[in-house]
C-alpha cells in the first residue's frame, strides 16, 4: 500500500505578503503569465486543472479563489477593523517582528490525488489535457476540517488566506493566519507559537499531533515524520520556492527590460524635440516672410498677383507645418506617457525584486536560475553559429562528426542538457550523475571534473554543456566528446 502521510509546513513571515506571493497563491495570473508559468521548467502548473482551484473563506465556505484583494489588503483591512497596528508599520523599524505564519498543508500525491478526483485518470506530464477533470467533494470537505482546525487554534478572523490548489502535480492548501495575542490585543509570533526555538518545537510537534487526530485519520493520513528528525523538507515547499526563484529571476528580466524601453523611448523623445523645435523655427521663417509680403501689398511697382501667390504658398506651407506640430507633439506625449508609465512600472518592479530577495535572501537555487539564463543564451549561441544550413549537404563521415561533437544532441535533447550542465557548473557532480542516469544516459563527468582557474565563463559553460551532452547518451552510445 502505498504512503499515506500527512504534511503541516509552517513558515514564520516578518516581511509580509509580497503581491507576486499574493498573485501566486490566488492564482491572480492572465493567459499570458499562465503561459509563463506553464512554460516553466521548474514549475509543474497545469493551466487546462485551474478552474478546480477553491479558497474556503470566513466560516468555512467554500467558494472560487476572489482576487479582488490581495492577501496584504485582505490583512491590512483585518487589522484596521479591529484597530490592530501592524508592529513592521513604522518608520525607521530596526528589528522586523514574525507578523505571518504561512502554512502549507497536503498529503502523500497519491492520497491527495484521490482525494481530489477520486478515480478520474490525471495525466502529470507536462502540457498534459486534464479539462475533463471534475473536483470531488471530499477534497472540499477535507479542505473544511483543515479550515476548522486553523480557525479553532488561531481565530477565524485571523486566517487571512486559505487557498487549495488543484493544479499542481500534489494538491495542497496555502495558509496564512496572522499570530494574535488575543490577551494584549496584538500581533507577537511568541505569544501564540513560543518564546524560543524549544517551545516552537513542542507547539509546533503538538499540532503535527493534533492535526493527525482531528483531521488526518479522517482522511486515511498519518502523522508525517518529524522534519527535526528527517531533515527534509515537503516538496511543496520546495516547490513553492523555486516558483519564487523563477519569479525574482523574471522580475530582473523585466526591469532590464523596462530600462532598454525608457532608454529608447528617451532616444526618440530626443529626436522628436529636436525636430518641435526646428519646425517653430521654420514656422517663424514663414511667418516673418508672410509679413514682409503683407507689407508690401499696394506698394508703387510691385507686382500684387505675385505676392498673392507668394502668400497663398506661405500660407499653405504654414499649415502644413502646424500640422507637422501637432502631429509631433502628440508623439512627443505619446513618448512621454511611455516613459512615464515604464518608469512607474520599473518602481513597481524594484521593490517587488527587492522583497522577492528579501524573502530568498543569499540563495543558492536562485544562483543556479541565473547560470541557467546565461548557460541558455551561451547555448542558443551555439546553435546559431552551428553548421545547421550545411547538414543536407554534409557526406556520411561528416554527418558522423556532427554526431560526435553533440550537435545533434543539443538538439534533441536541449532541456535535459542544460538542467544537468547546471548541476556541472555548480559543482553537483552526484547530483548531475544521478540525474543523467534518471534520465537515460549512463554516466559522471569522469574523475578530475570542474572548472579551470584561467577559464572564461563562455569557454567554462560551453565545456559544461558538451560534457552534459555526453552523459546524458546511453551508456552504449558515448562518445570521445567529453574530453575536449
Amino acid at each position: 500500500m502505498a504512503e499515506r502521510k500527512q504534511v503541516m509546513d509552517i513558515h514564520a513571515n516578518s516581511s509580509g505578503i509580497t503581491q507576486a506571493e499574493s498573485n501566486e497563491q490566488q492564482r491572480n495570473w492572465n493567459d499570458k503569465m499562465w503561459s509563463v508559468k506553464a512554460s516553466d521548467s521548474l514549475s509543474n502548473y497545469d493551466p487546462t486543472r485551474k478552474h478546480l482551484n477553491f479558497e474556503v473563506a470566513k466560516g468555512g465556505i467554500i467558494q472560487p479563489i476572489d482576487t479582488s484583494k490581495s492577501i496584504a489588503q485582505k490583512m491590512a483591512e483585518s487589522l484596521a477593523s479591529r484597530g490592530i497596528k501592524d508592529p513592521n508599520d513604522r518608520p525607521n523599524v530596526r528589528r522586523r517582528q514574525n507578523i505571518l505564519a504561512q502554512f502549507v498543508f497536503g498529503g502523500s500525491r497519491e492520497r491527495m490525488l484521490n482525494l481530489a478526483f477520486g478515480s478520474q485518470n490525471v495525466s502529470l506530464e507536462k502540457g498534459a489535457d486534464n479539462s475533463h477533470l471534475c473536483r470531488t467533494k471530499d477534497i472540499e470537505d477535507w479542505a473544511k476540517d483543515v479550515y476548522d482546525f486553523v480557525a479553532k487554534r488561531f481565530g477565524d478572523d485571523n486566517i487571512v488566506g486559505f487557498y487549495v490548489h488543484l493544479d499542481e502535480t500534489n494538491p495542497h492548501i496555502h495558509c496564512s493566519v496572522i499570530p494574535m495575542d488575543n490577551e494584549r490585543g496584538r500581533i507577537s509570533w511568541r505569544a501564540v507559537f513560543g518564546k524560543d526555538k524549544y517551545q516552537m518545537a513542542n507547539i509546533f510537534r503538538k499540532l503535527h499531533d493534533d492535526l493527525e487526530k482531528e483531521v488526518g485519520q479522517k482522511w486515511g493520513l498519518e502523522r508525517g515524520n518529524d522534519i527535526a528528525v528527517t531533515k527534509a523538507r515537503h516538496r511543496s515547499i520546495s516547490e513553492y520556492r523555486l516558483d519564487l526563484i523563477s519569479e525574482v529571476t523574471r522580475l530582473q528580466t523585466t526591469k532590464e527590460d523596462l530600462l532598454k524601453q525608457i532608454h529608447r523611448a528617451e532616444i526618440k523623445l530626443k529626436g522628436i524635440s529636436t525636430m518641435i523645435a526646428n519646425l517653430h523655427t521654420r514656422k517663424e521663417e514663414v511667418q516673418e516672410q508672410i509679413d514682409l509680403i503683407a507689407r508690401q501689398f499696394g506698394q508703387d511697382g510691385v507686382d500684387n498677383a505675385d505676392l498673392a501667390m507668394q502668400m497663398s504658398k506661405l500660407h499653405k506651407e504654414m499649415e502644413s507645418i502646424d500640422e507637422k506640430i501637432a502631429l509631433r507633439q502628440k508623439m512627443l506625449d505619446d513618448a512621454n506617457a511611455t516613459i512615464t508609465e515604464a518608469k512607474q512600472r520599473l518602481a513597481e518592479m524594484k521593490y517587488e525584486h527587492s522583497r522577492m530577495q528579501e524573502v530568498l535572501g543569499e540563495d543558492r537555487d536562485l544562483q543556479s536560475i541565473q547560470l541557467q539564463r546565461n548557460m541558455l543564451a551561451t547555448f542558443n549561441s551555439m546553435l546559431v553559429s552551428s553548421l545547421e544550413p550545411l547538414v543536407s549537404t554534409l557526406t556520411d563521415r561528416q554527418q558522423e562528426i556532427l554526431n560526435e561533437s553533440g550537435y545533434s544532441d543539443l538538439m534533441r535533447n536541449s532541456s535535459q542538457i542544460i538542467n544537468c550542465a547546471m548541476l556541472l557548473s555548480l559543482g553537483y557532480i552526484r547530483e548531475a550523475t544521478t540525474y543523467a542516469e534518471s534520465c537515460g544516459g549512463g554516466g559522471s563527468p569522469g574523475s578530475g571534473w570542474g572548472r579551470d582557474k584561467d577559464e572564461d565563463d563562455d569557454y567554462w559553460w560551453r565545456r559544461c554543456i558538451a560534457v552534459s551532452a555526453a552523459m546524458m547518451r546511453p551508456a552504449m552510445a558515448k562518445r570521445k566528446y567529453r574530453s575536449r
